[in-house]
């Protein structure tokens, strides 16, 4: 078959590709797809991303099982800690800590931990989870110091705004077949996978950057090299969850495509 690139009559969906001295009396149409296929390519895709997403807990769980066993390390990190914060200075900056000790939420449990930007804080369970304090920290350094870091958080939303989108996107029908000229929505489609990745890049980097200035600010602060080698692993594996979603994010997006592709992209026949 020739290239696709020939003359393309939208209404009719005939096809004349451009003569060669092989085929020059072929012609060939486009066959449209019937809803039927649509609505099946729909059903396997919205499967599939389903099932992709049940890979989500391969690369938590390290992380998950490893955040109870230190607490029995708490004490090692509780006044480590206390100290890279008053050497950070941003407690001169409005920044505070919050003890939260309610066993109803995971932050009380010792099994989470935040940063809250608008209110300045750092919330986590001072009694038993003190390790996850210096990376909070580090997203608190990104924050209120400025730079790259706070344009990585404020760029944290959007982007996981537009991986659900390419979620939505690439269950689009795809009504024109491959070689015709494509409009910036059909560019969208082919590549929402990667738009999702892209989409998922700031939470990564801004995760990655806020462990290496919390690590940096244990360092400083005198934590031992034995323990800063275990906040590393630590940090390592929550980093982990955060790579895992956004890998799954664009694989899933990328097998809905494929999939939908497959069932509403128009053939190209000989007529």
């Amino acid at each position: 078959m020739t290239s696709i690139n020939g003359n393309y009559n939208s209404n009719s969906y005939y096809y004349y590709p451009n003569t060669d001295e092989n085929n020059d009396n072929k012609r060939y149409r486009y066959q449209q797809r019937n809803p039927m296929n649509a609505e099946i390519g729909w059903l396997l895709a919205s499967s599939a991303t389903a099932l992709i997403y049940k890979l989500l807990p391969s690369f938590s769980n390290p992380f998950l099982k490893q955040m109870p066993k230190e607490h029995l390390n708490n004490h090692s990190y509780h006044d480590v800690f206390m100290k890279a914060f008053e050497e950070s200075g941003l407690k001169k900056k409005g920044l505070k800590l919050i003890n939260v000790t309610d066993p109803t939420t995971d932050v009380g449990k010792g099994l989470n931990a935040f940063f809250a930007p608008v209110k300045k804080v750092i919330a986590f369970n001072h009694d038993k989870a003190s390790i996850s304090g210096f990376h909070e920290l580090g997203h608190a350094m990104n924050n209120m110091n400025g730079g790259i870091g706070k344009i990585l958080q404020k760029l944290r939303k959007p982007g996981y705004t537009i991986a659900g989108l390419m979620g939505t996107v690439a269950l689009f029908s795809r009504n024109k077949p491959k070689g015709e000229k494509r409009e910036p929505i059909d560019v969208v489609v082919d590549n929402a996978h990667v738009i999702a990745s892209v989409g998922m890049l700031p939470t990564v980097l801004e995760e990655s950057l806020a462990s290496y200035k919390g690590i940096k600010a244990a360092k400083k602060a005198g934590l031992s090299a034995p323990l800063i080698k275990n906040l590393r692993k630590f940090y390592g594996k929550a980093l982990l969850s955060y790579a895992g979603y956004a890998f799954v994010t664009g694989l899933s997006v990328y097998a809905a495509g494929k999939i939908m592709d497959k069932f509403t992209r128009p053939k190209i026949v000989e007529y």
